[in-house]
């Protein structure tokens, strides 16, 4: 039997063994990795991708900046770990670079923005350290619509930030960023009710169905109502799927 050959294979043997590998992982998740791979670090840095169409992270150089070994990012890390004085600020602005960059899309090339902003997030080993996060749209499908971000963090200890989050968006129409920052001033339809608010805050915290029901004095039923229409809103069907959808949408 002839040994396999990639660069003996015509243009449509080599094409049509290209797409049997998109279809098993798709091309954003393709491209996401590879630009990971060819992405070069300090060792204090590390990066990640959020891939907004199938709500999925990819990561690199977490476990040597921060001291954290594990498999999968999921949001909930970031709400675990950032300072609780800067988490309400860090979530608003990026749902607002977000909505800045999405609801824009057809004056601007998001390709040409990007936010800058601080924080502080906890290390494995508990103490705290001064983050410099970039974040800009990383991949842009043909609607002009981002599908991917990418987000480079650098530990500025050595410069000795203030504790107070700091922001800047850089690119063409920067200025319209700000009427994003106020929450209020978009005009969102609340997705969820307050109590599913209520319920969803206790997942976040780990609380399982029968501790939700004795904070909130209502039934265990009850709370496995509230997490089905949750989900349902979200269109997820796992808890931490939910959770890293109230993230990215600023509801936690």
């Amino acid at each position: 039997m002839e040994a396999f050959n990639l660069f003996n294979m015509g243009y449509t043997d080599e094409q049509r063994f290209f797409e049997g590998l998109l279809k098993v992982e798709d091309a954003n998740s393709f491209k996401a990795k590879n630009f990971l791979r060819e992405a070069r670090l300090q060792p204090n840095q590390f990066m990640y991708l959020q891939d907004v169409v199938q709500r999925r992270f990819y990561k690199k150089g977490i476990q040597i900046a921060l001291g954290y070994n594990f498999e999968e990012l999921t949001a909930d890390f970031f709400i675990k770990h950032i300072h609780p004085a800067d988490l309400t600020m860090y979530l608003k602005l990026s749902k607002a670079y977000r909505k800045f960059v999405c609801y824009n899309k057809e004056q601007i090339n998001q390709t040409l923005h990007s936010l800058q902003m601080n924080f502080r997030i906890r290390k494995a080993d508990g103490t705290y350290i001064p983050l410099l996060r970039t974040i800009k749209p990383l991949i842009v499908n043909d609607d002009n619509e981002v599908e991917v971000f990418v987000s480079q963090c650098t530990d500025v200890s050595l410069f000795n930030p203030t504790n107070q989050i700091k922001w800047k968006v850089y690119g063409p129409d920067a200025h319209l960023f700000d009427q994003y920052v106020n929450d209020k001033e978009l005009g969102d339809k609340e997705l969820f009710s307050g109590r599913e608010l209520e319920v969803l805050g206790l997942l976040v915290k780990g609380y399982s169905s029968s501790r939700i029901a004795n904070v909130l004095f209502v039934s265990v039923n009850t709370v496995n109502t509230h997490r089905k229409s949750l989900m349902k809103k979200a269109n997820v069907n796992k808890t931490i799927d939910l959770i890293s959808f109230a993230s990215e949408y600023g509801y936690i």
